[in-house]
């Protein structure tokens, strides 16, 4: 066989619909604790029960899904043992990162100036009103800054990782568990970024997740029976119509009418 371009194969039908209700879960449309109605889906998304059914189980095993026996789905509701481990993994490995990039001379001035501009839109997106353009933008200054490191196998973790940052970050806004402004703590560890010096750098990353988790959990839990109970924060509207339909998506010869994939 002559060689040619790599083959990449294309998105199954459930595959595409985990990505749009996943989406749709990350910025804000579904909130915390929201229910997922099979049907709404099947009627939004243009697709069968059990495709929705099937992407919904995905969900669930990347922790951003909830099915209960007799209810239905619903999306995550963050819970302060979940909070606690994504923060205290998150500063074991971002922390590092940053270290491996300094220690390797690895940012470049337009890494710099990139990681200024987000610091810069954090403090304009402070009195807003937009958590979820917030939460876009802290992750991509950690982004930027953690990749830096070329350390593979740590990156994919922390991207294996990025849906249940996106969900921690949007939690510290709905508490208002932040007790400086976002674009200030950002700025003092870019400002320590640039000093170039490796274990300072490390631990002012490390001091920054542990502070923000630690916070964030004590006020989960100071209600009574420790189920999350965020202050309100308005979203931004997003009306159902504009949460797409998949009809472009064809299912591959061996894939069922229901959206699962079997082997042929």
């Amino acid at each position: 066989m002559p060689r040619s371009q790599p083959f990449v194969r294309p998105p199954t039908l459930t595959a595409t619909v985990v990505d749009h209700i996943r989406a749709a879960i990350v910025q804000g449309q579904f909130a915390p604790g929201a229910p997922l109605h099979e049907v709404d889906l099947c009627n939004l998304l243009g697709v069968s029960r059990g495709t929705v059914r099937e992407a919904l189980r995905q969900l669930r095993d990347e922790n951003l899904v909830e099915i209960v026996p007799h209810r239905g789905a619903c999306v995550t509701t963050l819970s302060p043992r979940r909070a606690w481990e994504i923060y205290t993994l998150r500063a074991q490995l971002e922390p590092y990162a940053v270290r491996l990039a300094i220690e390797r001379e690895a940012y470049r001035e337009q890494d710099l100036e990139e990681l200024d501009a987000l610091v810069v839109r954090l403090g304009a997106l402070g009195s807003a009103g937009d958590p979820i353009a917030v939460v876009s933008t802290d992750m991509e200054f950690h982004r930027v800054l953690c990749e830096r490191s070329e350390h593979a196998l740590l990156i994919d973790a922390l991207r294996r990782l990025r849906f249940q940052t996106r969900l921690f970050i949007l939690n510290t806004l709905l508490y208002h568990s932040d007790r400086e402004q976002d674009d200030r703590t950002h700025r003092v560890i870019l400002d320590m970024v640039r000093a170039g010096q490796p274990a300072p750098a490390e631990a002012c990353v490390r001091e920054h997740i542990i502070n923000a988790g630690t916070y964030l959990v004590h006020l989960m839990e100071t209600t009574d029976d420790g189920v999350a109970r965020p202050t309100r924060v308005e979203m931004p509207h997003t009306p159902a119509t504009t949460f797409e339909a998949v009809p472009s998506v064809r299912r591959a010869p061996h894939e069922p009418a229901d959206g699962t994939e079997r082997t042929p």
